[in-house]
Parts: C-alpha cells; structure tokens; sequence
C-alpha cells in the first residue's frame, strides 16, 4: 500500500473529518465524501482517491480496528488501519500511543470471531443469525469486501460490442460476467467513467448485475403500462424501457420529487422516450391508477443488507427498530400500491436485503390478508452465490 507514504497531514485531516461525520454522526458515506470534496477544492483526483479509499476501507472494518487499538479516537483509527495494512506510521502526534506490535497481536486474536472479523455490529448480528442461521456469515465474507463497477449497455442507443470496443481502446480492464442478456460489463479497475463519453452520451449506465435482473424478472412486453411505484432516480425504469423498446408506457412514481427530477435528466440522456414521472404527494395518486398496471415493481425502501458491499456505513445503521419500522412501512406501501395492478396484472415485490423478514415473511402476511393475489414464484439473490448485490425477488399476480 504504496499510496500510504504520500498521506500528507491535509488529506488526513479530510480523512478524520469524514470519519467523525460517517461514523459518530451517522451520515451517508457517499453524501460526507461529497461534502468534503466540495468543502476542499484543492484536493486532486488522486487524493480524492485516496480518501475515499481510506475511509471506505475504516468504515468497512469500523469493529475490528476498535477492537485492535482500544480506542475511539478517528485519527487513532487511520493510524491503526495504516499499522494493520503493514505499514509504519508518519511521526505525528495524532498517533501516539499506537502500538504496532500489541494492534497485530489483536487482530490474530479478532480474526477467530466472524463477527469481529467482519466488522458486524450486535444488534446487527443477531438479526442476521435470526434470520440466516449459518449462511450469516458465509453473506458477510462475500460482502466484505468493495464492490466493483458494473455497466449496464443501453440497448436503445447502442451494443455491447461497441462498449467492449470504446473500453479496449481506452485500456480499460473488464469481464463480462455470465449475462444471456448481453447488457452487463464489470470493470475490474478503480476509474471514474461518469465524465466518459459513454456515459455522458448515455450508452451506458452504472448499475449492479444483481439489480439488472430486477426488470427482467419483471418481464415487461413492449405496449405494456408499468407502473414503478418507488423508482428514486430510476436505474430500473431506465432499464424497463430499454427492455420494451421504447413501446409501452412506464409511470415512474415515488415520495421524493427531487429524485423523479433525477430520474428526467437520466430518461433524456438515455432516450428512455416512454417514461412518465409522477410524484406521490399523497394517497390520492394511487387511488386514480387503480387497476390500472400491466405490471408493478415496487422496489420498496429495506435495510439494504444485501447491498452492504458498496455501502459499509449502513451496517451501523441497521438495529431491530429500524427494521420494525421498515417492515411496517413495507406492509404499508404493498397493501396500498397492490391496488394499481388490474385484474391479471402483475406485481414484483423487491429488496436490496437478504433479511427473511424484509422478504419472504413480508409476501406471506401480504397473500394471507389479500386473496385477490395469487403466489406465482420467488427468488433470492445471494451474493455468496451469485456474486455482486443481495436481492430477494417475489412475483405475484392478481386474480381475474
């Protein structure tokens, strides 16, 4: 780890800073980089690197490093990931009292706890026992470390062969994981290809390969009305419509109107021509699109412990209130949204989470309580297995 020796005291500075915020604060990771990028525009595209290398890499093994240095302090947290990465420290006072030796005496010791090894909170945990077992922690090897870009092609504008073709040319390293669809092309280095013609031009899309089977297990047919009942910013409404071929109507609804602002910009970009936004500011927006979908997603708001790869900082936001009150608000939108799908329609009800309750236990007390819907199949992405993103996939279809 190279990069270490270059670690001048203003990029840990922004380090700290953004581990206080992270961890002590309980802000969004990606929200706090942002932030502090901004607030230092000094800062090259290399440090930034660096930093949100750094702080990724700290939030992602918060416990452990806790555990090996026995102490609280941020700046102690830098240092003892700098220590446990086998390097030695710069000579500064927000190190001292950081022992080398005793920190990789500690971390033998941490890695014969799973839980300690994988940086897993408690209350964390024992939700993950109680609702996994024994493939809890078989799930959080697999997720623990970063995860990978994944495109997704934009079928309306382009081909995968032309973005393999744009990719060699630009020396950029990447696979194609096993995809019949031929849209998905993971990248297997750290580049920033948002300011990249691509991307700009709409030719691709960053977008997980486990979220990318959320709408072909939709199944949407071209001329069809879909109704994406918590789109956000739109990946899979962009995805749905690439899918239909731009023949169809998709209704793109969700709380947050700025997201659905978000979500218009992509639409133009992509050429995603059948996509209609709509916000739901109250109950009355659903009531007027009763029977009205060919086909609803609801993509509905969960822990997202399927996705802590790429979001480390959610771990410790994940406590058995927090998920009480998302399984009521779950409970909440898939009674109220279910009335939008016309007699023979189809819903897909799914989450970014690999927790039973979110999932299989949500789709039988809905099914007990609705008899118009009948259970037509279910599906769990693991990343143990399946290698990127946890989500869990159910499909149901209202009666004639």
């Amino acid at each position: 780890m190279a990069v270490i020796f270059k670690l001048h005291r203003p990029i840990a500075n922004v380090i700290a800073t953004c581990l206080h915020e992270i961890l002590s604060q309980q802000k969004p990771a990606d929200k706090v980089l942002e932030k502090n990028f901004k607030a230092n525009p000094k800062l090259g595209s290399r440090d930034r690197g660096m930093v949100a290398g750094f702080v990724y890499d700290i939030v992602r093994n918060n416990i452990l490093i806790k555990y090996c240095i026995g102490s609280d302090s941020h700046w102690h947290s830098l240092g003892g990931w700098i220590l446990l990465k086998g390097e030695d420290l710069p000579d500064w006072i927000e190190f001292k009292g950081l022992d080398k030796y005793s920190i990789l005496k500690s971390k033998a010791l941490a890695d014969t706890f799973s839980n300690i090894k994988y940086s897993v909170p408690d209350e964390l945990n024992e939700i993950g026992i109680n609702s996994l077992k024994d493939k809890w922690y078989k799930e959080m090897e697999s997720m623990h470390s970063p995860a990978n870009m994944v495109l997704r092609v934009n079928t309306l504008k382009t081909t995968r062969q032309e973005i393999e073709k744009f990719l060699k040319e630009n020396s950029i390293k990447f696979s194609l994981p096993k995809d019949e669809k031929n849209e998905a092309i993971l990248i297997q280095q750290r580049i920033n290809l948002f300011s990249s013609r691509i991307f700009q031009e709409g030719l691709v899309e960053v977008q997980d390969f486990a979220s990318q089977q959320v709408a072909w297990y939709l199944d949407p047919q071209p001329g069809e009305r879909i109704i994406d009942a918590c789109a956000g910013a739109g990946g899979k409404a962009l995805h749905i419509s690439a899918i239909m071929k731009n023949k169809g109507r998709i209704l793109a609804l969700d709380v947050e109107d700025y997201k659905l602002d978000i979500l218009k910009k992509r639409a133009r970009r992509a050429a995603a021509d059948l996509i209609e936004t709509r916000w739901i500011e109250n109950n009355k927006v659903i009531k007027r699109l009763e029977n009205q979908a060919d086909r609803l997603l609801l993509d509905v708001p969960c822990t997202g412990s399927g996705v802590l790869k790429r979001n480390p900082d959610a771990k410790y936001r994940i406590t058995r209130k927090y998920l009480a009150e998302l399984i009521e608000k779950q409970q909440i939108i898939i009674n109220t949204y279910s009335k939008m799908v016309k007699p023979g329609g189809v819903l897909v009800y799914v989450t970014c989470s690999i927790f039973k309750q979110e999932n299989q236990d949500q789709i039988s007390t809905f099914l007990d309580t609705n008899q118009d819907f009948k259970f037509i199949d279910d599906k769990n992405l693991w990343p143990s297995e399946f290698g990127f993103d946890g989500f869990y996939m159910a499909k149901l279809q209202k009666k004639l």
